[in-house]
């Protein structure tokens, strides 16, 4: 009989920049406060009984996972299409510098980011799929197992949409501050369930 997998989606902490920005495929590492934020993470997921930790390449994902999976000696693969959204000419801009020269789409992706391209980045829709397309690869052939995932915002909002069947202008409403941690769980022949959501760790 199958069992259900229990995935931990966990969003990385704060990150070395000077104010909120877009930051999607800029490859910012950790700030002071971001790794103790991780560490109090680690603490809490010393009884999860983790099988695989898996993760976004981008450093300030990777480099608390490949701590955490050294330390729990369970294998570590990096996602390359769990990476966050490229964001083009919005990249280490904030929602202040963009309200002038890009306030439409600015406002409309805010309303739903579905069918939405910043200017040179890449389309909403696309960035879903290749997440989707990675959670579908990464999950076949799983039992009862317990996995983690490191990850980014925009991606955490997109597996949880899809796990509770929400449509992308609801995305917005899903509050995941940095370090924060929720889990689901899948069975083969039910409908999958959010067990917990944003609980933050820092």
């Amino acid at each position: 009989m199958a069992e259900p997998v229990v995935i931990d989606l966990l969003r990385h902490g704060e990150v070395a920049a000077n104010g909120w920005a877009f930051r999607g495929s800029t490859d910012v590492p950790l700030s002071t406060d971001g790794r103790r934020q991780m560490e109090v993470v680690g603490r809490r997921l010393e009884d999860a009984p983790l099988t695989q930790v898996a993760a976004s390449p981008l450093s300030r994902c990777r480099s608390f996972a490949a701590r955490l999976a050294g330390a729990r000696g369970v294998s570590l693969k990096l996602l390359d299409d769990m990476r966050e959204m490229d964001f083009g000419d919005w990249e280490n801009r904030s929602f202040d510098e963009l309200h002038h020269s890009h306030a439409t789409l600015l406002r409309r992706f805010r309303q739903s980011p579905a069918g939405i391209c910043p200017p040179g980045g890449e389309p909403f829709d696309a960035f879903a799929a290749r997440v989707l397309g990675s959670w579908r690869d990464w999950l076949a052939g799983a039992d009862g197992e317990h996995r983690l995932l490191v990850a980014h915002g925009g991606v955490i909002r997109v597996l949880i949409a899809h796990v509770l069947d929400m449509p992308p202008s609801a995305l917005w409403r899903l509050h995941l501050p940095y370090a924060s941690w929720s889990r689901v769980s899948l069975l083969v022949g039910e409908q999958p369930r959010l067990l917990f959501l944003n609980r933050e760790t820092g």
